[in-house]
Formats: C-alpha cells, structure tokens, sequence
C-alpha cells in the first residue's frame, strides 16, 4: 500500500492552528478553560446556534483533550479543520 504525499508532509506532533465548529453555546466558565482558542458565537438564521473555537494547538494530544472537553460538554461537533498560516482575528 503506498502513500500519498499529502500525508507524510503533516506533522503529527507539532503546533498547528485549528477551526473546530460545534452546534449549541459555550458558556463563559468554559471558555476559560479553553485557553487561547478564539469564541465566537454564530447563529445562522434557520439552525442552531453555533461556536466557532480558533487557535493554535500545541501538538495533536491539545487537539484531541479539547475534542473530549467538547463532548463532554454534549455539544455536536459540526467541523475540525486545521488552517495553514492562519492568523488570529482582532477582537
């Protein structure tokens, strides 16, 4: 079975900017211990309210104990994306 190169040039280990979207709210005590992630909330006129969290994650092991906090905290994950050179939007 042979590779694709698009899968060996991601580093499993390394720091990378993610943009994961759940459907619901996150609640202010929350966010707190989402560290630096980017909330915003979003509410599309004819669904479910929406957060959008963003930032940078130190490695996949981040990634994956924010992914636990998040259903833990029973809310659908919508959408995990990992954004190339993405910068931090002014708040």
């Amino acid at each position: 079975m042979s590779r694709s190169n698009d899968v060996t040039a991601l580093e499993f280990g390394g720091p990378a900017t993610y943009r994961i979207v759940v459907q619901g709210t996150v609640s202010e005590d929350w966010r707190r211990r989402l560290g630096d992630m980017e909330v915003i909330m979003s509410s599309p006129e004819s669904a479910e309210p929406r957060t959008i969290l963003q930032g940078r994650l130190r490695d996949q092991a981040a990634l994956h104990g924010l992914l636990d906090t998040l259903y833990a905290l029973h809310l659908p994950i919508l959408e995990v994306a990992r954004i190339a050179n993405a910068t931090r939007s002014p708040r």
